[in-house]
């Protein structure tokens, strides 16, 4: 692991908060790992509220909880809804409707309007209105199982700020110019039976873009 003046400056900044981040060496260690976080929590982030008795529990990440829960993959009975809020595709186009598996819909769909309720102007600045798909039957990036998108449980947002194995930074612009994915919003999503993202081993989240209705914890 070599030296890194932003990591300095990170533990400069949460030692100076109180946080136990270990050696200020300039090493994103386990300790300066769990500092980040317990600065996040600490600002009301990552909540973990029961939830409602009417959602779906959402399965464990293997294939077999997947499709014990979902049916098998590649052939998701969908149901479609309009977008509470004016989204477009990452790629360019109007999004008229958005499609994920009957058994999310209603959870994915209050989410979504939970967060258009605060604002377009949190929605713009975090890129909430960058919608990069739902259902696609194919592997996951990081292995061979096949992606939660195969049974179309999830959901992509802002993947330019938010991207594939990009280290979560709450409050950082991304690498497209527009912020990370707010607590807030992970909040949200976590009150409604999603998981935003992947814990990596230094206890750190990554690809926050990935809202899907499993339980990682």
């Amino acid at each position: 692991m070599r030296y890194n003046h932003i990591d300095y400056l990170i533990q400069c900044g949460l030692y100076a908060l109180g946080f136990d981040v270990g050696p200020r060496d300039g090493l994103k260690g386990t300790r300066t790992a769990r500092a980040i976080e317990a600065s996040v929590l600490a600002r009301g982030g990552l909540k973990v509220e029961p939830l409602p008795s009417s959602y779906l529990k959402p399965p464990r990440p293997t294939t077999g909880e997947k499709t014990k829960t979902f049916g098998a993959a590649g052939e998701p009975p969908m149901k479609t809804f309009k977008p509470p809020y004016p989204m477009t595709f990452s790629w360019g186009g109007k999004v008229t409707k958005i499609g994920c598996h009957e058994l999310i819909a209603t959870q994915l769909k209050a989410a979504l309007t939970e967060i258009a309720g605060k604002g377009s102007a949190f929605i713009e600045k975090y890129g909430l209105d960058q919608y990069a798909g739902c259902y696609n039957n194919r592997k996951s990036r990081s292995g061979s199982s096949l992606s939660d998108h195969a049974w179309a449980i999830a959901i992509d947002l802002n993947p330019d700020d938010n991207g594939n194995h990009q280290t979560w930074m709450p409050g950082m612009r991304g690498p497209g110019g527009k912020f990370q994915m707010p607590v807030v919003a992970v909040n949200i999503f976590k009150k409604h039976g999603f998981q935003v993202g992947f814990q990596q081993k230094n206890g750190l989240r990554r690809d926050m873009m990935h809202i899907s209705y499993i339980n990682r914890q």
